[in-house]
């Protein structure tokens, strides 16, 4: 039976009461998040060690109380910090700040999940590396450590972040304590360099579930590159799109571009610069840009510029006469973390190289009153910003990722909402599709309108074979049913590792 007041009682004891908060306003803002959701937290406890982390599981699972981990909670239009049951409490990590370890030779670095994206480029600024991370286009101050779980992508060579980290120290509710890869074995020296270990792999599990909390992992660095460019292009007519994402795939598998290659639609390019009511500015935009209908950004990255040059030439003889209008951007030399190439003009170029930057956030705001001021750092769960976003994994074949898009366009308008779409390629075979539906929660009904629109926009594309790689925290029922018996043993899993069933009850179950 679930005992709140004893649990309560047993954290204060291990916490101090400064560290346990049910006060409303606490309560209520970490119930909030960019969309519709009928959850409330029972209380936050803010934990600062995996000690903490241990102890706590091991209260929650004792007393039969249901808690939720959250990284630095900006997982914006997926959830944000609202747990996916009603009562539960919230763990918060945020103050795990720590760096733990940097590889200065193998370009490592080992973090707990309160450490930023931001943080991780001061750290390596200060200490001049010539190495990079790959960072998201959410917000600077989220976590790396999250981000990673939740299998998000970024830009640069390793924009698939998942594929890019091993040694993962994670929580069981029981309170015991698992390292994956040689991490578990004492003097390991590959532990930080070596994804598997020796014997089954671990890592996985602990990837979208609730069998654990990660307290700790290794991310993989990418050398900055000597020679960077940025290549943009553009795109007017959108029947177009079919075989320039075909070229794209070409210059992915041949090694062209080892980076993540993305690509916006207009109404989408536009938001990070404006408003929705901006009527006479959305004219401009088109005016200035000749009416495209796709806007296109990836990266080059060479040691030397001779080799630079030479990927330059392959890149633009294979799209240049798929697209209306190309620009490379170059800069050579001999670059460090703070002193990157070819990035003072454009935040869009530094985010090649791993600096951080809150611009992209400035779309969630596409829906908010012209007159609206974001007093202080961009925050659209304070800000009652609706943001929902859907996230489908489309093979990176030119057909498939123009219908998709074709699909998703007819399935936003349908629903009122401007067709906000984006196409980023994290591997060399499988396009993520990304709709965003923006909204402004003070509207009377368009929380209501934002999930219908949702839950259409999910199972529309999943009819057609396009199923989602990342859902939203409470639209868990939108991931199909599955043809085996995978759901069965996470089941069996879960109950062994979960007994209580207390840790994060309805994540990513189906």
């Amino acid at each position: 039976m679930r005992d709140l007041d004893a649990a309560l009682a047993a954290w204060r004891a291990l916490l101090g009461d400064e560290r346990v908060q049910c006060d409303p306003d606490t309560r209520r803002a970490a119930s909030t998040a960019t969309y519709a959701t009928t959850e409330q937290v029972a209380a936050v406890l803010r934990l600062t060690s995996t000690a903490e982390v241990s102890e706590a599981l091991r209260i929650a699972t004792e007393r039969n109380v249901p808690v939720y981990p959250v990284s630095r909670g900006c997982n914006w239009g997926l959830g944000s910090r609202v747990p996916t049951v009603d009562g539960a409490v919230l763990l918060d990590l945020s103050a795990m700040r720590t760096i733990t370890d940097f590889d200065d030779a193998l370009g490592c670095v080992t973090v707990e999940p309160g450490v930023t994206f931001a943080q991780m480029h001061t750290f390596l600024a200060e200490r001049g590396a010539r190495w990079f991370g790959a960072v998201t286009g959410s917000s600077p101050h989220a976590s790396l450590v999250g981000n990673a779980l939740e299998r998000g992508d970024g830009a640069g060579p390793y924009g698939d972040r998942w594929n890019h980290v091993c040694a993962l120290e994670a929580v069981l509710a029981t309170g015991e304590v698992v390292r994956t890869g040689f991490a578990r074995f004492d003097g390991a020296k590959a532990a930080q360099s070596h994804r598997w270990g020796v014997g089954p792999s671990l890592d996985g599990l602990f990837s979208q579930s609730n069998l654990a909390v990660v307290t700790r992992m290794t991310v993989w660095l990418s050398p900055l590159p000597k020679s960077i460019q940025a290549m943009r292009f553009r795109l007017r007519d959108g029947r177009r799109l079919a075989p320039l994402v075909d070229a794209l795939r070409t210059l992915r598998l041949d090694g062209t571009l080892r980076a993540t290659a993305s690509l916006w639609n207009a109404r989408r390019a536009w938001s990070v610069e404006a408003r929705a009511h901006d009527r006479e500015g959305w004219a401009r935009f088109v005016r200035e840009t000749d009416g495209c209908a796709w806007f296109g950004l990836t990266g080059l990255y060479a040691p030397t510029a001779l080799m630079g040059r030479a990927l330059r030439e392959h890149a633009v003889a294979t799209l240049g006469p798929l697209v209306d209008s190309w620009h490379v951007e170059e800069r050579s030399g001999d670059p460090v973390a703070g002193r990157e190439l070819l990035w003072e003009h454009e935040p869009a170029f530094g985010f090649l190289q791993g600096v951080p930057h809150a611009r992209s956030l400035q779309s969630a705001y596409w829906s908010k009153p012209a007159d609206f001021t974001v007093e202080g750092d961009a925050d659209p769960d304070r800000d009652r910003c609706g943001v929902v976003w859907c996230c489908a994994a489309v093979p990176l074949r030119g057909d498939d990722v123009a219908r998709a898009c074709e699909l998703a366009a007819q399935v936003l308008h349908a629903h009122g909402f401007d067709p906000m779409l984006a196409v980023a390629t994290p591997t060399e075979r499988c396009a993520s599709l990304l709709p965003t539906i923006l909204y402004d929660r003070e509207v009377p009904d368009a929380d209501a309108r934002a999930v219908t629109c949702h839950d259409a926009l999910t199972a529309a594309l999943a009819r057609e074979g396009w199923l989602p790689y990342r859902v939203a925290a409470h639209r868990m029922a939108s991931i199909p049913e599955a043809n085996d018996a995978t759901r069965a043993l996470l089941a069996r899993l879960r109950a062994a590792v979960d007994p209580s069933g207390v840790l994060a009850p309805g994540r990513y179950e189906r």
